[in-house]
């Protein structure tokens, strides 16, 4: 059968901003421009953030999902359009949605894959957790991608009856800006009010610093009465930080920064930091779970630091500050990312894993 004929649902939350959103698009026109027919079903009626390429169809709820998610409309929703539509595979983004999508699908004979995407340490609500646990056990996924080597071994203990992957995030096209020179700030990207984003230990290491010249920037959301502006404040580093808000290229940010860095408690997999490998920053990380050592080989092309340990990352931001050539040889060597994580090649290797 040609890639034409195959046909893919695509089932995701939403096209609003997110991690998970994004890599869902991402998918969805990686797949579309490699021959697949496309069919992106978007579970919960929401302003779109992400675009989906010129030909892929779009189903939105009508008239229910509006601010609230109805299990059983969505799961009769879901059965009725793969009925209608009948894919040769659908494919699911996060545990919770993958386990309504099992429900839809029993008895259909429509088989279906999923794309983990939460962090192997995150506690799922009781009842998210007993409903995934009783639609997997009737319905199992044909197959299970995950994002890192460590979630894999969560995976596939929790997925018995399914083939499990790992196959990271394909990184987006980030532009180089050979004329840009960079400055004397660090950049840390993600949501302010996430606690798993670590950004608290962050502010506490770059209190930490001897070198009292660099700024500290944030992208991803502003809110000077946060949390975060009170600790900066209290920890007299107020006037070296900024919020930049949410900021929909980041780009130039990448391109302008000294060093990048990712402090984060857990994750599902660091978007930020392979987009950040893929400009050719100086990145550094804690060494937390899951993500950091998929991407980065330490002291070739990034830096991992012991996990929740800011006076070891202040040390390591210290002596970066003051090696200009350090930084910017692994920065060079980040960039071997965006062949390794090229969208094509991810794209394929999805498309070849979920149909075969």
């Amino acid at each position: 059968m040609s890639k034409s004929k195959e046909k893919i649902f695509i089932v995701a939350p939403c096209l609003s901003m997110g991690g998970m959103e994004r890599a869902a698009v991402n998918t969805a026109n990686g797949l579309k421009a490699l021959g697949y027919d496309i069919v992106f079903l978007s579970i919960i009626k929401k302003d779109h953030f992400f675009k989906l390429a010129e030909g892929i169809q779009l189903i939105d709820p009508v008239g229910f999902n509006m601010k609230t998610m109805s299990l059983t409309k969505s799961v009769s929703w879901i059965r009725a359009v793969v009925y209608q539509h009948k894919p040769n595979q659908v494919l699911v983004f996060n545990k919770f949605y993958g386990a309504i999508t099992a429900l839809a699908l029993i008895g259909t004979g429509f088989k279906f894959s999923i794309s983990e995407r939460s962090s192997p340490l995150y506690k799922w609500d009781k009842k998210v957790s007993l409903l995934s646990r009783i639609a997997y056990w009737i319905n199992p996924p044909k197959a299970v991608i995950a994002q890192t080597t460590i979630a894999r071994e969560f995976q596939v203990k929790y997925y018995k009856n399914s083939k499990v992957k790992v196959i990271p995030n394909s990184v987006r096209e980030v532009k180089i800006y050979p004329s840009i020179t960079r400055e004397n700030f660090i950049l840390a990207v993600g949501r302010l009010d996430d606690y798993l984003k670590g950004f608290d230990l962050l502010i506490e290491a770059f209190s930490l610093l001897a070198s009292k010249d660099w700024y500290l920037y944030f992208a991803g959301g502003e809110d000077k009465d946060s949390p975060l502006a009170e600790l900066a404040e209290r920890l007299n580093v107020n006037s070296r930080i900024k919020f930049l808000g949410k900021i929909a290229d980041l780009d130039e940010y990448y391109a302008k920064c000294g060093i990048y860095i990712i402090p984060s408690r857990s994750e599902g997999f660091p978007n930020a930091l392979a987009e950040a490998m893929a400009a050719g920053c100086c990145c550094v990380a804690f060494d937390f779970v899951a993500g950091p050592r998929d991407l980065i080989t330490d002291s070739h092309n990034g830096f991992i630091v012991e996990q929740n340990n800011p006076k070891a990352l202040a040390e390591k931001l210290d002596r970066l500050i003051l090696d200009q050539s350090l930084r910017q040889s692994v920065g060079n060597n980040a960039l071997e990312v965006r062949e390794r994580l090229r969208v094509e090649k991810i794209t394929q290797e999805i498309a070849d894993f979920i149909l075969n």
